[in-house]
């Protein structure tokens, strides 16, 4: 057999093909559907993502501020006083 008799062979339209494509609106709506749910699927989680990273920035940014207020409050409290004695 040549190349071109095999691929002939193989997309020979037999009762099960045939079947396959008797509802094919229905299947082209069914994966319509499919798709619409993925995007939304896909663009709920991207969101997730996004709230996420935002919401870590923001703790971040926060310990930071709390980490330089406790660093001026000491050095508030620890003033250095150069300690003399006294001449007797």
């Amino acid at each position: 057999m040549a190349r071109n008799d095999i691929r002939l062979r193989r997309n020979r339209m037999q009762a099960g093909n045939i079947a396959r494509h008797r509802n094919y609106g229905e299947l082209l709506q069914r994966h319509e559907r499919e798709q619409k749910f993925r995007r939304i699927f896909k663009l709920f989680g991207y969101f997730l993502v996004v709230a996420f990273l935002i919401i870590l920035f923001v703790i971040v940014v926060r310990w930071e501020q709390r980490k330089k207020e406790k660093q001026n409050k000491l050095q508030k409290q620890t003033t250095s006083y150069v300690w003399k004695p006294a001449h007797r």
